[in-house]
């Protein structure tokens, strides 16, 4: 308490002698001609109005002669806290690539309602930032994961996209007949981080690696969810401008498309052992292939699909595939270049009967997703033999697999052989589009935005053009426009798409932006459908230019 005094009476002389010796002249103008003083409006990390202690340089070293009685105190002060911003510096990571990562944003400043030095290391001594989150362990999630006990869907990609924790909780928590338990992704990831972790005990893991406390004592977040939101030194842009361009262009090579290996049909087993396994592709089942079409049609029939191909029926062009299921900005979707049989040219040759209200496109396990016929009447649809002309995989269903123009992949029936129409009632039967939120208010994936190869806390030129780039689509709807933010959500800039995309194929974007200050940068997108809908969770990711 006496030393707590000593201070503030030496700031207080301090303060009085600055105003014998620094009294300001007086106005040439009276206060009512006066221009009001700026008066920056308050955000959670906005750099306060200067101030003579900011105005001038730090104190010099102690020991150099005072300037004003006990100013060694001060000076102690500010080389305790450098001396800490040294020591508790954000880390920075080189990649394999050499992309350097710095997961920390630096403190541009240190005061709030005072100025006790350039810096008071807050992210990284106090809030300990660096050692939080998964990526704080684990610097590649999508190896993580490919690297489990237990088979999980392999969410490697050639997009540069990175797992992040949101997706972990879109894919665990409402997701019935693709997860076991719902919401159960806290409870795993508890059981996985006990005790018998090692690695977690070895960095003295705690609740804090994880968490973050809400400031009202009522529930606990977790870190990578909240941490745009906590840490200082991020800039703010309210109504971003820069280039924005789209395109459809970019293509997805056969090896680099996604597939689900999951076994619970039949076939599953034997095409998931053979593409594992490496085993070669067997030419005669290619060409014993027979595609049945029944039903409520006038003629059904069956063909051989090497008959169909002699004919001339084949179609090449370019489609894309998004998983029902795929989370926020996930990597689990695709652009391809294939070659099949149109679905319509088949349905035209059976002659569909009036009345028809539903196709079921059936594996030769039994396995199918029904289609509804409205759907197909307004988008194409193939049935699939060949990616970058070459034949399928065993992984993606060879020898034939059906691909659907504005669908989903469960709707992408592996080892197609019959196609049956049905003039059943629509309510008995649900088409996947997109993933749907419990309450069933809306998707958790539709409409769906991914950035692609920018790393979570990745250095970037001060002062030099950057391009965040990426994919939207949102399955049967139309994405009208792209918004972006980098005040983390407080303003939106809409982008605008035109009527001349293509709706079979995903959307690329290209946003360029110049960083003028040092400092983290959160970027943020979504997309808006011409229906209204709103990407449930934005995606988004911290740069930082220096």
């Amino acid at each position: 308490m006496k030393h707590f005094k000593l201070v503030l009476s030496l700031l207080l002389v301090c303060a009085l002698l600055c105003a014998c010796t620094n009294a300001p002249a007086a106005p040439s103008q009276s206060p009512e001609q006066s221009a009001p003083a700026a008066s920056p409006q308050a955000t959670p990390n906005a750099a306060p109005a200067a101030s003579p202690a900011q105005a001038t340089s730090d104190p010099a070293p102690v020991g150099e002669p005072e300037e004003y009685p006990g100013q060694n105190v001060i000076r102690g002060m500010y080389g305790d806290m450098d001396e800490r911003a040294q020591e508790n510096a954000p880390k920075i990571t080189t990649l394999a690539n050499g992309v350097q990562v710095q997961r920390t944003p630096d403190e541009q400043y240190a005061g709030v309602y005072h100025n006790p030095g350039s810096q008071i290391s807050y992210n990284t001594f106090y809030l300990d930032a660096d050692n939080r989150g998964c990526a704080a362990c684990h610097t590649d999630m999508n190896a993580l994961l490919n690297n489990m006990t237990y088979l999980h869907v392999d969410l490697s990609n050639s997009f540069g996209i990175q797992t992040t924790v949101q997706q972990c909780l879109d894919c665990h928590s409402y997701s019935p007949g693709y997860v076991t338990e719902a919401y159960g992704f806290g409870t795993l990831i508890h059981g996985l981080h006990d005790k018998r972790n090692e690695a977690f005990q070895s960095m003295s893991g705690n609740c804090w690696s994880c968490h973050n406390a809400t400031g009202d004592g009522e529930d606990m977040e977790l870190w990578d969810v909240v941490k745009h939101d906590v840490l200082r030194g991020i800039v703010d842009i309210a109504d971003v401008s820069g280039e924005f361009k789209v395109d459809q262009a970019k293509t997805t090579k056969a090896d680099d498309l996604f597939f689900f290996n999951w076994m619970y049909y039949d076939n599953d087993y034997p095409r998931y052992a053979a593409e594992y396994a490496d085993v070669p592709l067997d030419p005669t089942i290619f060409d014993a292939w027979e595609l049945t079409v029944k039903g409520h049609v006038n003629n059904p029939f069956t063909a051989k699909l090497t008959d169909l191909i002699a004919e001339g029926l084949s179609v090449t062009t370019t489609m894309t595939m998004h998983c029902t299921i795929n989370p926020s900005g996930g990597p689990l979707i695709g652009n391809c270049e294939i070659t099949g049989i149109p679905l319509k040219t088949l349905l035209e040759r059976a002659g569909v009967k009036p009345g028809a209200t539903v196709l079921l496109p059936i594996a030769t396990d039994g396995f199918y997703i029904p289609i509804m016929m409205d759907h197909l009447d307004q988008n194409e649809a193939y049935v699939v033999y060949e990616i970058d002309g070459k034949r399928l995989s065993y992984a993606h269903g060879y020898p034939a697999q059906l691909w659907l123009g504005s669908g989903s992949a469960a709707e992408y029936v592996k080892q197609i052989s019959t196609f049956e129409v049905v003039n059943d009632a629509k309510e008995n039967y649900y088409m996947y589009l997109g993933w749907e939120l419990e309450d069933g208010a809306g998707y958790t994936n539709k409409p769906n935005v991914g950035i692609f190869d920018v790393q979570e806390g990745q250095i970037v030129p001060l002062g030099k053009p950057f391009t965040f780039s990426g994919y939207a689509d949102a399955f049967d709807q139309k994405v009208e426009r792209l918004e972006i933010s980098m005040d983390r959500g407080q303003t939106w800039t809409p982008f605008e798409m035109g009527a001349d995309l293509n709706d079979d194929i995903w959307i690329n974007w290209h946003y360029t932006f110049t960083p003028e200050e040092p400092g983290a940068y959160v970027f943020k997108i979504r997309a808006v459908t011409d229906k209204g809908l709103i990407s449930n969770t934005a995606a988004e990711v911290m740069i930082n230019a220096k």
